[in-house]
């Protein structure tokens, strides 16, 4: 996501190409502004004769108008939508893991800490609770952007600085590792290579990281871990036995094929930590946690499930590409536009170089809406316009773990009625691992 001063009218704009429609919008109006420049050379004036009226022209270029603003309008809905449900997403899963704490926190007994199981069962919950709700934001953002690398989830470190969020700005931050060429400002890269390589050098940080059962239970076989673990079962499959035919048969199978590259068949790894965390909840009641009446309970309920809602509208816009139909016919008529507008161009326009200026104007403006779209039509995947999505999670972090190692400090009214109001009776139970 490209940021930007609004200051000196914006005219500083004009020096930014990376991310620009500009630069790669400039070969068809090269090429048809070229044509344009041979037939004057050749001195084809007949064409006017042909042509009349440039009337049943203005037919064909208000259609071809009117379908590339039609593109516009739907890419940038895509574009707002996304982002929308995306940030509700985010603030739903925060408000869950607040919840969560704090519910659970406010009913335990005072003299919690002087029984060492209840009380480290206590910090075990609010550690754990933590940690899933930051590895349910992290797979979601993977899932957006179509990254299955589990390695690109590393460890969150709160010195660490926030990831940039303008992609001219990401080899600086990945220290060399990434950085932009000539091409990505001529040409909307989203080839494979180009994605995981920006995946790398964008990675989603995870409080307290990912152990190995969990990453195994993600989809990822940890072979290392595996032969260490005589008998273990890798979802009913003895991983010590030397069948090791069936073993990778059955690894085989969990891989499909999604936008030219390999994908676990694990891929629903956000319904999976989602439903980590309902077990977690679980757990905690049969411990005798989160003691609250029903009505209240429900609302934690109420909005880790709104969280996925709102992920699964993202989803929706992630995995639904724009319709290849209109997208095909939007193309084609481009083309079209810019090899015949020279003809009426050369036809009615007297003056070589103010045809040659209204040719280029005219089909530049046309393919920049149309470069405009296919960049917003798709909010998580294209760099620098993409959603920042490192940065978000990066925000999401910080926004839980502010809420797990914080306590209501003592106001005003009871400092000064101390003796008639107490001590307030909340035990401090706040996030201890990381």
């Amino acid at each position: 996501m490209i940021t930007y001063s609004k200051t000196t009218w914006g005219l500083h704009l004009l020096l930014r190409l990376y991310g620009s429609a500009f630069p790669r919008s400039l070969i068809f109006s090269v090429i048809s502004t070229s044509i344009t420049v041979a037939l004057y050379v050749t001195k084809e004036r007949q064409l006017y004769d042909d042509w009349r009226h440039p009337y049943p022209y203005h037919i064909f270029a208000f259609i071809v108008g009117f379908i590339v603003v039609f593109r516009s309008q739907l890419s940038y809905a895509r574009y707002w939508e996304g982002r929308l449900q995306l940030q509700t997403m985010t603030a739903r899963w925060a408000d869950f893991c607040t919840e969560a704490l704090m519910m659970d926190a406010g009913t335990l007994s005072a003299g919690i800490q002087s029984d060492p199981k209840a009380w480290n069962r206590a910090k075990w919950f609010t550690d754990t609770t933590v940690h899933l709700s930051s590895l349910l934001h992290g797979v979601a953002l993977q899932h957006l952007r179509s990254d299955w690398d589990l390695s690109n989830l590393t460890t969150y470190h709160s010195i660490d600085p926030a990831p940039p969020l303008d992609g001219a700005g990401l080899r600086a931050a990945s220290k060399g590792k990434y950085q932009y060429d000539l091409t990505d400002t001529f040409l909307l890269r989203g080839t494979t290579e180009r994605m995981e390589r920006y995946n790398r050098a964008m990675p989603l940080p995870v409080i307290g990281s990912i152990s190995d059962p969990e990453a195994v239970g993600l989809g990822k076989l940890l072979e290392a871990h595996c032969q260490k673990q005589t008998g273990t079962l890798f979802n009913g499959i003895d991983i010590a036995s030397d069948d090791h035919d069936t073993i990778a048969g059955y690894i085989k199978s969990m891989f499909v094929h999604r936008i030219g590259k390999v994908v676990p068949g694990a891929s629903e790894r956000v319904n999976i930590v989602y439903a980590w965390v309902q077990q977690l909840l679980q757990e905690r009641f049969r411990e005798k946690g989160l003691t609250l009446a029903a009505p209240v309970g429900s609302r934690m309920w109420q909005m880790l499930s709104e969280g996925y809602l709102q992920f699964e509208q993202c989803r929706a816009i992630a995995d639904t590409p724009f319709p290849f139909p209109w997208a095909q016919m939007v193309l084609v008529m481009l083309i079209m536009y810019a090899i015949s507008v020279p003809l009426v161009v050369v036809a009615f326009v007297d003056s070589t170089w103010m045809g040659i200026v209204v040719n280029f104007f005219c089909v530049q403006s046309y393919w920049c809406l149309n470069e405009v779209a296919r960049d917003l039509e798709d909010p998580f995947i294209y760099d620098p316009n993409d959603l920042p999505l490192a940065r978000y999670q990066y925000q999401f972090n910080n926004r839980i773990l502010a809420a797990a190692r914080t306590r209501r400090p003592v106001s005003a009214y009871e400092i000064m009625h101390a003796e008639e109001c107490g001590s307030p009776d909340f035990p401090p139970v706040f996030y201890h691992t990381g």
